[in-house]
């Protein structure tokens, strides 16, 4: 059997998955966290942090918040990337490998600074 000569469809599975979390999660956050909350229609923001909170100490539900994480930011450092590439500016191969191993590190910071 022979080996895959590069990592492009992991790449891209990534990259497609974390759009796909930031085109269906990201704009329910942003309406239930600017709209919602601050008016009062979904309950007031003195008892939300009371409310939200315990989900949080839950292990699983804290690993799939991380991980809409890693894949929003990974899907920014993918797109930024070849945006850069797309301008003409050839950043090379160490840069994304730079961008990629920062994610990484973010998402790993915040599995152990909240765990």
């Amino acid at each position: 059997m022979s080996k895959p000569n590069n990592l492009k469809p992991i790449y891209w599975i990534l990259f497609a998955a974390g759009g796909m979390i930031s085109a269906l999660v990201l704009p329910a956050l942003i309406v239930i966290l600017s709209w919602l909350l601050p008016f009062g229609v979904i309950g007031s923001a003195d008892t939300f942090y009371q409310t939200v909170s315990p989900l949080f100490h839950n292990g699983l539900f804290y690993l799939v918040v991380v991980a809409v994480l890693f894949m929003i930011l990974w899907h920014t450092a993918h797109r930024f990337y070849y945006v850069l590439h797309d301008f003409h500016i050839h950043v090379g191969i160490k840069t994304r490998y730079a961008l990629y191993a920062f994610v990484i590190a973010c998402a790993l910071w915040t599995l152990v600074a909240g765990w």
